[in-house]
């Protein structure tokens, strides 16, 4: 009779503890707190209580307390990264968040860094809805080898010119509207030079003769801390282009060294910036001794674009394209630089052996071949234009995709086609009648 009435009792205080610890895991905002409360009034050891709701959890949801947790930790150590502009602050908030997690401040960044890089948001479309939001012809810095909204890393040893290269471009950008015979249109741009002293900043911009007027800001004072006030500039300002000169420096007050994987976080925020505000990003940095980038590699994994630069000889640099999304293809590109002004003049392709591929000849014979009068306004697939001006069509893509992007000839995909069609001039009546696709 007793043992009835004591396995009875024990029964009820079993669906109390149950229904108690449900509660708690299907509504409560605080479970720690909460199941912290369950386990005093059922004076049981918390962990014992923590494993039953992690049961309860597994089964309702298929996750547990720790991915809760974790999730929810990370959305506050954004909120905090991208909102909290006073550095002091968001340190203060960033200690008080890793204590409340029973983590080292050290601890909770790095597990934020490792979720930003690995944990992207799963919110998939239909192919409809993504062809709609997608379906607008893509935006250049530089046509055919900079995207606008894009994050490109260049790297290379110490003499090589990165700087100068990156200088020529934003000369581009701000002031000339050409690169290396390719248009751009001129707007706004920002320099981050933390790598050099401002005096010699000066001098090259007087090298570069980019005037007074130019509308271009300089920012000499600032680390990777103050990223939430460069997302607030930026979104103000709308730069086309924001070079960052070095990710070393901007990165000098952090206590992580350049093999830890948290090394790499402002290029990650840097990439978001970029998409955000549809603005470039070029950030410079240095290679390792095999030739690689220097430090971790979530740095390369971080970013849009990739390029080395190499210092072949006093007047030659190798352009070495590692890693892209939208703009320049793979590959090693030549370039002559002159010491007399720091203008790198793009010589051409370099092939497998080291010779410079020059496709003048080529490039003219089909810009020649599209212009005549019955063939223009027409478009053209490769194939085509391969066939008749005979050419292998390998080349032909490389020759019609720099003629593209330099403002010779047009390109469109027609007909729902996979590939792009060129051709010169204006398109006739017949052909702007078909369907033609956004690119």
């Amino acid at each position: 009779m007793h043992k009835d009435i004591i396995d009875s009792i024990r029964a009820d205080r079993d669906r109390q503890l149950l229904d108690d610890t449900l509660g708690v895991v299907v509504g409560a905002k605080f479970k720690d707190a909460a199941l912290a409360q369950i386990a005093s009034a059922h004076m049981l050891p918390l962990d014992i209580v923590r494993a039953i709701a992690n049961d309860l959890l597994q089964t309702s949801t298929g996750e547990n307390l720790d991915d809760e947790e974790f999730n929810a930790a990370v959305k506050q150590v954004k909120w905090i990264e991208e909102n909290i502009t006073d550095e002091g602050l968001r340190l203060w908030k960033l200690q008080a968040l890793a204590k409340r997690y029973h983590r080292t401040s050290a601890q909770l960044t790095e597990a934020y860094t490792k979720a930003l890089i690995n944990q992207m948001p799963i919110e998939p479309l239909s192919i409809k809805d993504f062809r709609e939001k997608h379906r607008t012809r893509t935006k250049w810095l530089i046509p055919g080898w900079i995207p606008s909204s894009t994050t490109l890393l260049i790297h290379g040893d110490g003499g090589a010119g990165k700087s100068l290269f990156t200088y020529q471009i934003f000369e581009a950008v701000v002031n000339t509207g050409i690169w290396n015979g390719y248009p751009i249109d001129v707007g706004p741009g920002l320099l981050v030079q933390t790598d050099e002293p401002g005096r010699v900043t000066a001098e090259r911009m007087d090298i570069r003769a980019i005037p007074d007027n130019a509308p271009m800001d300089i920012l000499s004072d600032w680390t990777a801390s103050g990223l939430p006030q460069l997302a607030k500039y930026i979104e103000i300002q709308e730069p086309k282009l924001v070079v960052i000169d070095s990710l070393s420096t901007i990165n000098k007050d952090s206590i992580c060294s350049e093999k830890d994987t948290e090394y790499a976080r402002p290029l990650l925020h840097l990439r978001d910036i970029a998409e955000r505000f549809n603005t470039a990003v070029i950030v410079i940095h240095h290679s390792n001794a095999s030739g690689g980038v220097r430090g971790t590699t979530a740095i390369k994994n971080s970013v849009s674009e990739v390029w080395a630069l190499k210092n072949e000889s006093p007047h030659r640099r190798i352009l070495n394209v590692e890693k892209t999304r939208l703009g320049k293809p793979p590959g090693k590109y030549a370039f002559e630089f002159d010491d007399s002004d720091f203008t790198f003049h793009l010589l051409g392709d370099q092939t497998s052996d080291g010779e410079i591929e020059n496709n003048s000849g080529q490039e003219e014979r089909i810009r020649l071949w599209l212009n005549e009068d019955d063939r223009v306004g027409i478009p053209w697939s490769t194939t085509e234009i391969a066939e008749f001006v005979a050419i292998p069509e390998s080349s032909c893509r490389r020759v019609v995709r720099e003629l593209w992007a330099t403002g010779r000839i047009s390109r469109d995909r027609f007909n729902g086609n996979r590939y792009y069609s060129y051709y010169a001039g204006h398109l006739r009546d017949f052909v702007e009648q078909q369907s033609l696709c956004d690119s």
